[in-house]
């Protein structure tokens, strides 16, 4: 792997170019020389580098979410955030400076990639946002619900009135979908045998990231939602329960 050139390599796997640039090589700019060669050049471990990608090569993307339905609504929490959100913003600064690359190399004969860019930029900022509201309120409260259906304590109830599970359920369907005018633009990532290389590995780079958003989205929508509305109707009777007594 190590004397093969760079843009062999990514001609076998796009998914390199990722890890690559996570390893302080810029691939688009290095075709033409072997990964040894760069790795010297950049004072890199080529043992290290090597291994990185061979973990790429074998790597698994589907999740079993027949086995995600049993864990519990903290514990999925967790995994998407371990498993998507970190993933996510990993892979949003590499696809911007490939945009970016191809922008200044292949503008010419891909004049998309300047709306691309902008576009980008701004869905960028927005999906950022997305992230911050679902780790900082959404998952921190599901795991409140789990703590307070078992345990519950009337502190609960302040935070119940604050947020609600409906909350995140609108705001999701609003939010659904964020890459469509990207798609649309680049007409479903489409590419054939004639493309630049550099633009195939882009291409993949959206698609597979677009893939990635829809398997966390379907995690939320198909299993940790319906838990956390179930244990939150169960609290809210508790509550109801409570105020009966009073």
């Amino acid at each position: 792997m190590l004397h093969k050139n760079i843009g062999e390599l990514l001609e076998h796997n796009h998914g390199y170019a990722s890890v690559m640039h996570w390893h302080g090589i810029d691939a688009f700019s290095y075709l033409q020389f072997t990964l040894d060669e760069v790795c010297k050049l950049k004072n890199i471990d080529g043992k290290s580098i090597e291994l990185a990608l061979l973990k790429q090569e074998f790597k698994t993307d589907n999740p079993d979410l027949e086995k995600l339905k049993h864990y519990a609504p903290s514990s999925l929490c967790t995994y998407l955030l371990n498993n998507h959100h970190n993933y996510a913003q990993r892979m949003l600064p590499v696809i911007e400076h490939h945009i970016h690359q191809a922008q200044i190399q292949l503008s010419d004969n891909y004049p998309q990639l300047h709306l691309l860019a902008n576009i980008f930029n701004t869905f960028k900022t927005d999906f950022l946002k997305h992230i911050a509201y679902e780790n900082e309120k959404v998952f921190p409260y599901i795991k409140k619900l789990e703590h307070y259906t078992i345990d519950f304590n009337n502190s609960m109830l302040v935070q119940v009135k604050d947020f609600s599970i409906k909350d995140f359920i609108m705001k999701h369907h609003h939010d659904d979908d964020e890459m469509h005018n990207i798609r649309i633009l680049l007409k479903n990532y489409a590419v054939d045998i004639r493309d630049n290389l550099a633009y195939k590995v882009l291409m993949n780079e959206l698609k597979t990231f677009e893939a990635d958003l829809k398997e966390h989205s379907r995690i939320e929508e198909e299993i940790l939602v319906p838990m956390a509305y179930r244990m939150e109707q169960k609290l809210y009777k508790k509550i109801d329960d409570l105020v009966k007594l009073n």
